[in-house]
């Protein structure tokens, strides 16, 4: 009996948080509000096409100089140089990688931080290509990225045969 209360009682939870976090609808067209989601939603979407074009210059623009990332399961790194090193990592374990944006939105209770669900399209170095589920979380300060979180397993991209 408590095993149902206990999966009732986290059923009900999960969905009021979906329901918090989830987008609505969007500020109306055209306010200060959404001319400031919109102007975030352009930096995440520039960051991420620069990373698919392999510009590290080009993302680093939009990232704050003390920006925090955090892929997976990973230590925060800090700092635009610890974005590049990554950047470096990534694209010499990868041929390529193409971001597809299914959704980017602002957290409810916070207009900058956003949230982008998106499949991450990966050709490894045998040239087999994989694509992964992802979501990423990225917090905002001003018109750059100061902290980027990605939420997704990369393993199968950097597998070995």
């Amino acid at each position: 009996m408590s095993r149902e209360v206990n999966a009732s009682a986290a059923a009900e939870w999960a969905s009021f948080v979906i329901a918090q976090s989830a987008p609505t609808k969007s500020p109306t067209k055209g306010t200060a509000l959404s001319e400031h989601v919109a102007s975030h939603q352009q930096a995440i979407t520039a960051v991420l096409a620069a990373i698919d074009a392999g510009e590290v210059a080009a993302a680093t623009r939009h990232l704050c100089d003390d920006v925090t990332i955090v892929f997976g399961n990973l230590e925060p790194l800090i700092g635009a140089a610890a974005f590049t090193q990554l950047f470096g990592q990534f694209t010499s374990s990868l041929q390529a990688v193409r971001h597809e944006i299914h959704q980017i939105w602002p957290a409810a209770n916070d207009l900058d931080v956003l949230i982008a669900t998106m499949t991450a399209h990966y050709t490894r170095t045998d040239g087999r290509p994989v694509s992964l589920p992802c979501c990423n979380v990225f917090r905002m300060s001003g018109a750059r990225i100061a902290e980027y979180r990605v939420y997704m397993d990369i393993s199968p991209a950097l597998a070995t045969q």
